[in-house]
């Protein structure tokens, strides 16, 4: 009986870039529904449009969720060195 072969995946210098993504999608029998204003209840006739919508407003909220919990923005903020001083210096002096 042979033995069991297990894959390994190795990632090197690999980093998952995620950047500001605008995406513009509207129901065409209702074009004013807005699902983060108005949320899943007013939903008409039960719409796969709209309920798709409501659906991609969720998990982009969870999304942006996670990358905050991931590296919070004070974490962000304290990487960069406070003692330097970057201004430029006189030219005239």
């Amino acid at each position: 009986m042979p033995a069991p072969v297990f894959a390994t995946l190795v990632f090197q210098h690999s980093m998952l870039k995620i950047g500001s993504v605008r995406w513009r999608g509207k129901c065409t029998k209702h074009p004013g529904f807005d699902p983060a204003m108005d949320g899943p209840g007013a939903v008409k006739g039960n719409c796969q449009r709209c309920n798709d919508l409501v659906v991609i407003q969720d998990l982009h909220q969870k999304a942006l969720r996670l990358m905050r919990t991931f590296r919070p923005a004070q974490e962000k903020k304290a990487s960069k060195q406070e003692g330097v001083d970057d201004r430029q210096m006189s030219l005239f002096v």
